[in-house]
């Protein structure tokens, strides 16, 4: 029962890849399917319901217990947002890039745990964000929120939902039962809302109950001590404790063609003790669609298209003479095409990953140097990213990783910079941010070495870059780094 509590705990908060794929089990099929005699019937009204409900709840604590004062809503406040139309907003980087993608996962969910597919549930998740940013703030309704909240909502939304999955099982009784229960609902809470709803939640059944079965799954947990520099030639930063939670889900390479998230990776990154935020790091990489284009005894090489989500967020300690934070980066809207490659050796002995990324981000940020606007520290903007992994593990003990992340981020809606700011409304202000381009970077090299059959030793590096040319003012070359010592068990 601990153990199954703790693998809930890491998929809960979901690297060391390239080891994960090692452990991945080997099936005999691709079609992950139900095991239940029953296919759950769809029942969209109910979804529909569930958003508006998911709302008015989360309306009703600002309105009435937080008072919020945009929570302040009426009929005239309605017609305004409509009159008014969407503008960029001035929220903080973690509400707007990490809160609304997770607020739109539960849009999403409310489909998908009523019967609704993959694609049948992407209008519930816009959905709802279009209800919540027309009808329920008295401000204008943000572009970027609906970008993210949909976008985000969407991979985080499917994401979940497999995960809350894995622990299903209508077979299990008592204090097991009670616990898979509690790690699903934990996992994704409409449909634990909609399994107590039903009774699902403590009827007895011959089979799991589960939407998919018969997936190969990875969980490795790391912790350690991080430091985190403020600059790239400086000595001062933040050391953390960090803990990071890695999750492959299906296997790339065995399947002939897969479709959306039978194969994903997810990884989520805390930090504690320190001034850095404790969420600290979320990606999430998932296919929408996959092949696989060549396979021979040794090789594998798979194509796709793929979703991608990308959070790094980072602060400056509270002494620090330095006026702008390491890092922000965000990509929560992207997708785009990509290739995997696997290649083993004769004797086994040496394994050799690769993987290829190029995506449309129709939403990304970046740091700014000089908008600190309330808690707008950040541009806002669109573009493209390309990403590149290679690896090598040697006798399935040694391995040593790189990983190069470049974003080039787009602010087309900049500020006049003769703006008075002490006479202009925040809310209608309706910029991205700083006219300009950023090129951001994000480049890491791994050596792990595998102690046992599951405890691995990691030591890994990253380098931040950024170069933001502005049109206004004078261009930024900033740059960071960190280094974690980590100790892994895969469970």
């Amino acid at each position: 029962m601990k153990k199954f509590i703790l693998i809930g705990f890491i998929c809960f908060f979901s690297g060391q890849w390239i080891w994960a794929q090692d452990y991945i089990p080997q099936i005999s099929h691709r079609y992950y399917i139900s095991d239940t005699a029953c296919i759950k019937p769809r029942t969209p009204w109910r979804a529909a319901v569930e958003v508006f409900g998911l709302n008015m709840m989360v309306w009703g604590f600002d309105r009435y217990i937080v008072n919020e004062d945009w929570a302040h809503i009426n009929g005239k406040t309605i017609r305004s947002n409509f009159k008014k139309g969407p503008v960029w907003d001035t929220d903080q980087f973690s509400t707007n890039l990490f809160s609304h993608p997770y607020h739109g996962s539960l849009y999403f969910n409310a489909a998908r745990s009523n019967g609704m597919n993959f694609w049948q549930s992407i209008p519930f998740a816009a959905g709802g964000s279009l209800m919540w940013e027309f009808f329920m703030e008295n401000e204008p309704p943000s572009i970027n929120d609906m970008l993210a909240t949909t976008f985000g909502g969407i991979e985080l939304g499917e994401i979940t939902y497999r995960l809350s999955d894995l622990f299903i099982d209508n077979r299990s009784s008592g204090a097991e039962r009670v616990g898979r229960e509690i790690l699903a609902g934990l996992l994704s809470p409409v449909r634990g809302f909609n399994r107590l709803l039903s009774g699902e939640a403590w009827k007895y059944s011959s089979s799991k109950g589960r939407s998919y079965t018969s997936v190969p799954v990875n969980f490795i947990v790391t912790t350690g001590p991080r430091f985190l520099a403020e600059q790239d030639d400086s000595r001062h930063g933040t050391t953390s404790m960090n803990i990071n939670f890695h999750l492959d889900y299906g296997n790339p390479f065995n399947d002939e063609f897969y479709s959306p998230y039978e194969w994903f990776r997810f990884n989520f990154g805390v930090d504690l003790f320190s001034a850095q935020p404790v969420i600290s790091q979320v990606n999430a990489i998932g296919a929408l669609w996959g092949k696989n284009i060549w396979k021979t005894e040794r090789r594998t090489l798979t194509a796709g298209i793929f979703q991608h989500f990308d959070y790094y967020n980072s602060e400056l300690r509270s002494n620090s003479e330095m006026k702008v934070a390491p890092y922000r980066i965000s990509e929560a809207a992207a997708i785009g095409g990509g290739l995997i490659y696997h290649k083993s050796s004769p004797d086994e002995k040496t394994d050799i990953y690769a993987e290829a990324y190029l995506n449309g981000v129709a939403l990304g940020a970046s740091l700014s140097d000089y908008m600190l606007l309330g808690e707008r520290d950040y541009n806002l903007g669109s573009g493209y990213s390309s990403k590149a992994s290679a690896g090598i593990v040697y006798n399935k003990r040694l391995a040593f990783l790189l990983n190069l992340e470049n974003y080039h981020i787009f602010t087309w809606k900049g500020y006049n910079p003769d703006t008075d700011w002490e006479t202009i409304d925040t809310s209608t202000l309706n910029v991205q941010g700083d006219k300009g381009n950023a090129r951001l970077t994000v480049f890491s090299i791994k050596l792990g070495y595998l102690l046992k059959d599951r405890w691995n030793i990691v030591l890994s590096n990253r380098y931040f870059s950024r170069r933001t040319n502005y049109k206004y003012y004078d261009a930024v070359d900033s740059s960071t780094y960190d280094v974690m010592l980590s100790l892994g068990i895969r469970i």
